[in-house]
């Protein structure tokens, strides 16, 4: 809440608003009214407080990487005291290009408290597909981090990137010299890069001979995994958001295919969220 934009304002609503009760004693000189007020020294009136509010709002109107809030809240303006309402404008994707880094980190000092409102999207980079031969696909990447308390209203999506697909396997065919296993032995199809961030996710590379790589993984799509020698021992298809990829094919009594990557989770560090909103989350919750 704010105080009044016009009128009258008394000491209980300026009170209120600084999280105290109605009836405490307070007095314009107060170095907390001052402060709400915006007014450091020298003359004050109540009419200095019109509107004012005990909290900072802003708006991440632009796509960002790897972003940390605070740092954020910071260079927007935020005093690094008074309560922050933070908002994710519809459209706008808080993304990663590593696994290794969530699209949205929440840690360091709140002293007043952090909301976030998110009408966009915070996701997590698609994990690699494997490689053909049976080459094993990554994990997804981590969405959203909070190692604070905070609160969150989600009216957009939180999403972890997709598992990369595993490798076809590697096989033989009758015929040839057995004692050369490069005229024997065909490579399966590379697995496809799980669906990304804004940093697409690779598709594995086929085996060799003869397999065909898997499919990059993109922000609207994952990768298709990609066909062994004459369609056999095809690569498994990526993940979509917070999704595990599928595992590669194994051809007959070849090696079997590589494992398909794990889901990329939604959050970590759920337990210090109060969910103002759940919205749409995808992959584990940790």
């Amino acid at each position: 809440m704010a105080l009044p934009a016009s009128g009258t304002i008394s000491f209980s609503q300026i009170s209120v608003e600084l999280g105290e009760g109605a009836t405490s004693t307070r007095s314009l000189n107060d170095s907390t009214t001052r402060t709400l007020f915006g007014i450091g020294s020298g003359a004050i009136s109540m009419s200095n407080g019109y509107g004012k509010a005990n909290q900072f709002a802003f708006s991440i109107t632009s796509a960002q990487t790897n972003a940390n809030l605070r740092t954020l809240a910071v260079n927007a303006g935020w005093d690094q005291s008074t309560k922050v309402i933070a908002t994710i404008n519809s459209g706008v994707v808080m993304t990663s290009n590593t696994v290794g880094t969530p699209g949205l980190t929440i840690n360091g000092a709140w002293p007043s408290g952090i909301e976030l409102v998110n009408d966009g999207t915070i996701v997590g980079r698609g994990g690699n597909g494997g490689a053909g031969n049976s080459g094993g696909g990554s994990v997804g990447g981590l969405a959203l981090t909070i190692s604070v308390a905070a609160s969150i209203r989600n009216n957009g999506t939180i999403a972890g990137g997709g598992g990369g697909g595993g490798g076809g396997g590697k096989f033989t065919l009758v015929g040839g010299n057995p004692k050369d296993p490069t005229y024997n032995y065909y490579g399966g199809g590379g697995g496809g890069g799980g669906r990304s961030s804004n940093t697409n996710s690779s598709g594995g590379g086929g085996g060799a001979p003869g397999g065909a790589a898997g499919g990059t993984g993109t922000f609207s799509s994952q990768g298709g995994g990609g066909a062994g020698l004459s369609g056999t021992a095809r690569g498994g298809n990526g993940g979509g958001w917070g999704s595990g990829g599928a595992g590669g094919a194994r051809y007959s009594n070849g090696a079997p295919g590589g494992g398909g990557g794990g889901a990329g989770p939604a959050t970590s560090g759920q337990g210090n969220v109060t969910w103002l909103a759940t919205g749409t989350r995808l992959g584990p919750l940790g």
